[in-house]
């Protein structure tokens, strides 16, 4: 079993229809292939973590980067699980506020203007932001 976790900058703005169809359709896929995930778009910008089989994963990671509905895709962490956090969703999605990034990061400083600027992908505040959500969703 393997993880990823990216982030992207959306080309263009997606509808809400836009986003309910996407979402339709890339659950339906990974509940077949046996994937699960949470997606995350802030201020025009995703941040997603996969989890699966690893050849699903390694397949389905090259076919997010040939994606036209973003670009400037960076890695933030990969490595390998026992067995999936996310049993339950094919794909979770919500869309984050900056009021939300400010409650989730609490007393830490982060400027959202830099949170999207590719760094060292160690302990890269996207991240932060991921992994501190995803424990808001799952207390």
């Amino acid at each position: 079993m393997k993880f990823v976790a990216y982030m992207s900058f959306q080309t263009q703005m997606m509808t809400q229809k836009d986003v309910e169809d996407f979402l339709l359709y890339i659950r339906e896929k990974n509940s077949r292939l046996g994937i699960t995930g949470i997606l995350l778009l802030i201020q025009g910008k995703f941040i997603q973590y996969i989890e699966g089989p690893s050849t699903k994963i390694d397949k389905l990671y090259k076919t997010i980067e040939k994606d036209k509905r973003h670009k400037d895709m960076m890695l933030l962490d990969t490595g390998s699980i026992n067995e999936q956090q996310f049993k339950d969703w094919s794909m979770a999605y919500h869309e984050v506020s900056e009021k939300q990034v400010k409650d989730i990061m609490k007393d830490k400083s982060l400027d959202l203007k830099k949170i999207f600027i590719p760094k060292e992908k160690d302990n890269h505040p996207a991240l932060e932001v991921l992994y501190n959500f995803v424990n808001t969703l799952t207390k």
